[in-house]
């Protein structure tokens, strides 16, 4: 073969190949979009009250990046939902929380609020998003139309989610025991040792928006325990209620606590230690309880306990 021929053959494979990788570099920009988009759970609960990320889109091998957006939702008779849409007064941290902040001031001044939908959609990788801030909303079921793009194109799903809203309690919780019992454990001067008695939640009111919780106890008989009373909390170290506020306050007729919420949201245990005393023994005995509870809702709230023979 001559050299010139040689050379055109060379030449035109090279042409060849350039444009075939060049068509390979456009199919691999263009991108796949997957005909099969879906959640992996396509009926989702979200509780009001609570904060909630969650949802996983399965994107069967479509080309990344994609971006997801909402593109419709309605109630489960067809009806609009404002109510999904509406603008809350969301927490956006500024600064870090160490957990060693030692007052309310200097905890809000490492946070802002604000204005985000109670309920939107990733935009990334579309899972959802629900904000605490739904105290308020009432349970309903909704359908959600999702919209979602890449570079080879955009498609909407519709009735990509069922989400169920089910209505969130304000607060939780239980009373695990509670005695009454041989103050300091001295044996010798009280007898019977243990006395079995209770305490609970009788009453529960939201007093306005604020951080406090306000405790007042109630004896058997239905008198106010004067708090000043108490010794100061728990004879055990890291079950003292105040450990766990930013101050607190001790009046004839209750106890006073600042606090932020979400508060305890840990399966936490706290004592109250009430001398006998205060409700009719004498000083040989104390009333012993052991109590969790949490309160999602922020707010000034007024507990009253009540201390009753079972």
């Amino acid at each position: 073969m001559k050299m010139k021929t040689l050379y055109k053959v060379l030449l035109s494979a090279a042409i060849v190949g350039s444009v075939a990788y060049g068509c390979r570099k456009v199919e691999v920009q263009d991108g796949y979009f997957g005909n099969n988009i879906r959640y992996k759970d396509k009926i989702m609960t979200l509780e009001t009250g609570r904060d909630a990320m969650k949802g996983d889109l399965l994107l069967d091998r479509s080309t990344g990046p994609i971006s997801v957006e909402l593109a419709a939702i309605r109630k489960w008779n067809g009806q609009p939902a404002p109510e999904m849409l509406q603008q809350v007064d969301a927490v956006e941290w500024i600064d870090e929380f160490t957990g060693q902040e030692k007052t309310l001031e200097e905890l809000e001044k490492k946070k802002r609020k604000v204005k985000r939908p109670v309920f939107e959609i990733s935009k990334n990788d579309g899972r959802i998003i629900f904000r605490k801030e739904s105290y308020t909303m009432d349970s309903c079921t909704y359908f959600i139309d999702v919209k979602v793009s890449n570079s080879a194109g955009t498609r909407i799903i519709q009735n990509a989610l069922e989400v169920k809203v089910v209505k969130g309690n304000d607060y939780e919780y239980r009373d695990d025991y509670a005695w009454i019992v041989c103050a300091d454990y001295d044996w010798d001067n009280c007898s019977p040792y243990f006395d079995s008695i209770n305490i609970q939640f009788q009453k529960v009111e939201y007093m306005g928006e604020g951080n406090t919780l306000t405790f007042q106890f109630l004896a058997p008989d239905g008198t106010v325990i004067n708090p000043k009373l108490f010794p100061e909390g728990s004879k055990q170290k890291g079950k003292r209620l105040e450990d766990f506020t930013f101050g607190y306050r001790k009046f004839d007729d209750r106890l006073e606590y600042d606090v932020a919420y979400p508060f305890n949201t840990q399966d936490r245990e706290f004592e109250w230690w009430v001398p006998g005393a205060t409700f009719g023994k004498n000083d040989h005995y104390d009333m012993f309880a052991a109590v969790r509870f949490k309160f999602f809702r922020p707010g000034n709230w007024k507990v009253t306990w009540k201390a009753f023979y079972p």
